[in-house]
């Protein structure tokens, strides 16, 4: 998501609709299509429990394993949509929610730090006995994905990147987001804002932008409407968009030290990871990458181009075989 859904966000966070505390996230239902196997078309919300932290997760399939990693905001429910039912007659799924997104528990410890949910996602792949599988990770997902991969390299078989945020964006008119996100400041800034902007409205005009040039689907948009805009997803939204920029200002130097199998998917019409500033750059960044783009198509490449995905893994898994031939 923008920036501008961010200063919605600060608008929102003290208001009185959410001064009761988080409701429930809500699962999107999934549309109608063929059932792949048993399992697939409904899989049951699982937790396990790492370093104290609940983590919510789902998992349906039998095959190489593939980890679903969502962006900012999102849960398991970008993959649900659509992705798990396509992919896993062919792989073992796992989709997990990012801390303090979904049904995830925040971190306890620099919970917005790329860094820290990178740490994260390699001790709770561990406690749930996955080893080296195929990450894929949508847009912020694609971040975390690529941390993962400069401190767990060995840990992974090969990486997949879904419209990426790759590369710091541009910090003019950022400035403030240091400063209010954290209070007392949001109950200041939610009174000057607050007659400003009204939030589902502006959160469909996002989406529209999100999802362009699809229209976006009402499930979807209702589920959001529902789930993002309470305190704990909120709060973590923000953190997580603060602290970005600084964690890829480092880590994007790294780059060329990935030495896994990559393939980047990007959609040409993408309005909010631009490909000319985040998927192009990254291919020339990493060796061993390729660099797949989508024509007509925008940022939310797990719910309009689910397809794409399972080609990329076909693509990534060829050159892992490549890779161990002597």
């Amino acid at each position: 998501m923008t920036k501008v859904f961010a200063i919605i966000c600060l608008c929102l966070l003290s208001s009185p609709v959410f001064a009761s505390g988080p409701s429930p996230a809500k699962r999107l239902p999934a549309p109608q299509q063929e059932t792949t196997i048993q399992g697939c078309e409904k899989p049951p919300s699982q937790f396990v429990t790492v370093d104290g932290v609940r983590v919510h997760y789902l998992q349906a399939g039998a095959g190489p394993t593939v980890v679903l990693i969502h962006g900012n905001a999102g849960s398991v429910d970008d993959f649900t949509y659509k992705a798990v039912r396509l992919l896993c007659s062919d792989y073992t799924v796992v989709a997990i929610d990012r801390p303090g997104h979904g049904q995830s528990d925040r971190l306890k410890r620099k919970p917005e730090q790329l860094e820290s949910q990178a740490a994260w996602l390699h001790d709770t792949l561990a406690a749930l006995g996955l080893k080296h599988p195929i990450l894929v990770g949508h847009s912020w997902g694609a971040s975390l994905a690529l941390a993962f991969a400069l401190h767990y390299q060995d840990d992974i078989s090969s990486l997949i990147l879904l419209a990426p945020a790759a590369f710091a964006e541009k910090e003019e008119n950022w400035w403030w987001m240091s400063t209010f996100v954290k209070p007392p400041v949001i109950g200041d800034v939610s009174l000057a804002l607050g007659k400003l902007f009204f939030g589902k409205s502006m959160l469909k005009k996002e989406l529209k932008d999100a999802f362009y040039p699809e229209p976006v689907p009402e499930d979807y948009l209702k589920s959001a409407n529902e789930s993002w805009l309470d305190h704990k997803h909120l709060r973590s939204y923000l953190e997580d968009e603060w602290k970005l920029n600084d964690s890829l200002k480092t880590l994007s130097k790294r780059y060329s030290e990935i030495h896994v199998p990559v393939v980047i998917v990007t959609g040409d019409a993408d309005k909010v990871c631009l490909p000319k500033e985040n998927a192009y750059p990254l291919k020339a960044a990493i060796g061993k990458s390729q660099l797949v783009e989508l024509k007509h198509a925008g940022h939310e490449i797990p719910q309009t181009e689910p397809e794409s995905i399972r080609n990329a893994l076909v693509l990534v898994t060829a050159n892992s075989a490549r890779s161990t031939v002597p």
